[in-house]
């Protein structure tokens, strides 16, 4: 038999304890390490929820931007033909006063 591990000393209280320890240690050790493995992939799955959800709502904003900008150029384009028919109008007027 080997030296310290009879059977009396395998069920002493003494053995027990120490034994019952280390493994409990272990254990909560595999415990917390599981549970900060799994915090990390819920971090990472919250990090990967954000992540599209920003992607969607920059998208969406990116949208509208090209309608404001789309409306932005037909105002431009519009205010450009009042310009010009203004100055038009205005020759014409400054034309008939001379002509009086």
């Amino acid at each position: 038999m080997c030296l310290g591990t009879s059977k009396e000393n395998l069920y002493h209280p003494s053995y027990l304890t120490a034994h019952q320890s280390s493994h409990e240690f272990h254990h909560l050790q595999r415990k917390r390490y599981m549970g900060m493995k799994n915090s990390r992939n819920k971090t990472r799955v919250l990090f990967v929820k954000l992540k599209r959800k920003m992607a969607m709502k920059n998208l969406k904003l990116y949208m509208q931007n090209q309608c404001m900008i789309e409306e932005n150029a037909k105002l431009r384009r519009k205010a450009l033909l009042l310009h010009q028919e203004n100055q038009f109008l205005f020759s014409q007027l400054q034309n008939f006063k001379n002509d009086k």
